[in-house]
């Protein structure tokens, strides 16, 4: 990617996650980026075309991160949303907004829908890894763990406009908040020997 298109990039995420989609144009961009709107449409011709960029550059973050280490298994685990929600709070703009654009960009659509599915089923590979090695309960309710990654999925998606139904920005601080809601929504599947784990991993939960 070369250096001009790399800032269109940068800046539009800095404006989006400002003021949101509905209030940035191609000449807001453009004015930002210091370059006329003729050369920002060199690199995309819609506002469309940098919104898709943006959204394929934050999946291919979270794909980074969405990696189990076999030295830490539940550890690893749990810190996996840490590191997602600092990417998600990065580009904000795509949770608040996230209805309206798919609604808007079929091919976004399309990919997260295939995404979701793709990672419903990783995760519940990794589960059953988890059960294997003792550290997750086996199932009591039919379809279970689909249902629990379901819950993470809106919690994910969704967290960001939870908090500004309430407050007037986002923070920092909503990062550790909603990691200890997952963390805590995954505590009661865990066996006695992981749940002892558990609390030596985030021994401030304890009350």
């Amino acid at each position: 990617m070369n250096e001009t298109k790399h800032k269109i990039l940068i800046k539009s995420l800095k404006l989006f996650n400002t003021t949101g989609i509905s209030n940035v144009s191609l000449r807001n961009i453009a004015d930002e980026v210091g370059i006329s709107v003729g050369n920002l449409q060199y690199h995309f011709k819609k506002r469309e075309d940098i919104i898709e960029a943006l959204y394929f550059q934050l999946v291919g973050k979270i794909d980074n991160v969405v990696i189990i280490s076999t030295d830490d298994l539940l550890k690893s685990f749990l810190n996996i949303s840490i590191e997602i929600y600092k990417i998600l709070y990065e580009y904000n703009f795509f949770l608040l907004d996230f209805v309206a654009i798919t609604r808007r960009n079929q091919k976004i659509k399309s990919h997260y829908s295939e995404l979701s599915k793709r990672r419903e089923i990783d995760t519940l590979k990794v589960i059953d890894v988890l059960i294997k090695n003792g550290l997750f309960r086996e199932e009591l309710l039919k379809n279970e763990y689909r249902c629990l990654f379901k819950r993470i999925e809106v919690i994910s998606n969704f967290w960001f406009s939870s908090i500004l139904i309430q407050s007037d920005v986002l923070s920092k601080d909503s990062i550790q908040e909603y990691s200890t809601l997952i963390s805590q929504s995954i505590y009661p599947y865990l066996t006695d020997e992981a749940k002892n784990q558990y609390v030596n991993i985030f021994p401030s939960q304890l009350v």
